[in-house]
């Protein structure tokens, strides 16, 4: 398995249809679902979002990004790195807590 920080870049600033925002979350959301995506986000400026993903290889993830809807919509590019992980949190929700 192979593992990717993927950073998204808005292209607009116009507002984004609710229609293909609720497309975007569901597309996200089944893949957190299928254990693909193991956490996700936007960025602090809003400029765009962040998500981390596994996959057997960078074919792959670029066959998902090419289904995303915002991707789909030329409202959103991304840039896929390829990373090695070597040390973890053991339980990363607590990680996130405030």
């Amino acid at each position: 398995m192979k593992y990717f920080v993927i950073e998204g870049t808005l292209t607009t600033s116009e507002p984004m249809d609710d229609s293909l925002m609720q497309n975007h979350i569901g597309y996200t959301q089944k893949a957190i679902n299928q254990g693909q995506i193991l956490l996700t986000g936007l960025k602090g400026d809003m400029s765009g979002g962040l998500f981390i993903m596994k996959a057997e290889s960078s074919e792959q993830v670029h066959s998902y990004l090419a289904s995303e809807p915002f991707q789909k919509a030329g409202l959103q590019t991304y840039e896929v790195t390829e990373f090695s992980p070597h040390y973890f949190n053991n339980s990363p929700a607590d990680w996130f807590e405030e």
